[in-house]
């Protein structure tokens, strides 16, 4: 490990030289290389977690370049998530970088998800995180829920057997006519950074074992100024966490 690369992270007490050797040694995969994956993948190598894996299907559009990090003009064309792996390789050679050009669905995600530490929710559509919520609850491996449309985001971590899970906040999805995104509210290119900024914090917790706990909801409109992180509670009859049904992945 190169000395000086971590030296402001390495001398804060929340992190130390044990820590960062864990974090050396962290695997995680990063669900989608939109506004949030990209803004997460960024942070998460220069923060020097050792094993990075990067999964999106689309391709790198003009629009993106508005609010998405990690790629420019000459990427047009290719595999976001080959766009991505490619950036962080060039900002960290000491993290193990890999991509997968797939999307994510439930005959794979299982496979996709396996054998890493953590999972960071990149993506840009509620159904998806449903689905990962699913997989990551049923095979005990932490992720932490994200989601930004117009000037506003929220994020939550997941802890199977610890904490609530995404059905535990939201039991269903709503339609999707109903749903801000990007797509149909606008996006202003601040909000994705500032949520994933709070979504990696809580993904260093996590792999330096200090998860937050309770678990709380942050919110934040950066256009109006308002902030809130709300406690949320595991329900009784969550039919992921509590009662162990996994209807996303059937």
């Amino acid at each position: 490990m190169t000395s000086d690369r971590y030296l402001r992270q390495r001398i804060l007490p929340e992190i130390g030289e044990e820590g960062q050797q864990r974090l050396a040694q962290a695997r995680v995969l990063i669900a989608g290389c939109g506004a949030l994956g990209t803004n997460l993948a960024d942070l998460i190598a220069r923060a020097g977690v050792g094993q990075i894996t990067v999964v999106d299907h689309d391709r790198v559009e003009l629009s993106n370049l508005q609010r998405q990090a990690l790629m420019g003009e000459a990427d047009l064309g290719r595999p976001k998530a080959q766009a991505v792996a490619k950036a962080l390789t060039a900002i960290n050679s000491e993290s193990e970088v890999s991509y997968e050009v797939t999307k994510i669905e439930a005959h794979n995600v299982e496979q996709l998800i396996e054998g890493y530490h953590l999972v960071l929710d990149g993506f840009d559509n509620l159904k998806a995180r449903y689905l990962l919520n699913d997989t990551c609850v049923k095979h005990d491996i932490p992720w932490i829920f994200a989601t930004v449309a117009a000037t506003y985001g929220m994020t939550m971590p997941i802890l199977p057997n610890k904490g609530p899970c995404l059905r535990c906040l939201f039991p269903s999805p709503v339609p999707d006519e109903i749903v801000l995104t990007a797509r149909n509210a606008g996006i202003i290119n601040t909000i994705p950074r500032a949520i994933a900024t709070i979504e990696t914090t809580q993904a260093l917790k996590i792999l330096l074992g200090s998860p937050e706990c309770p678990v709380k909801l942050i919110t934040y409109d950066i256009w109006r100024n308002t902030f809130s992180a709300q406690e949320i509670h595991k329900a009784k009859h969550c039919p992921c966490c509590s009662e162990g049904r996994y209807e996303f992945l059937d």
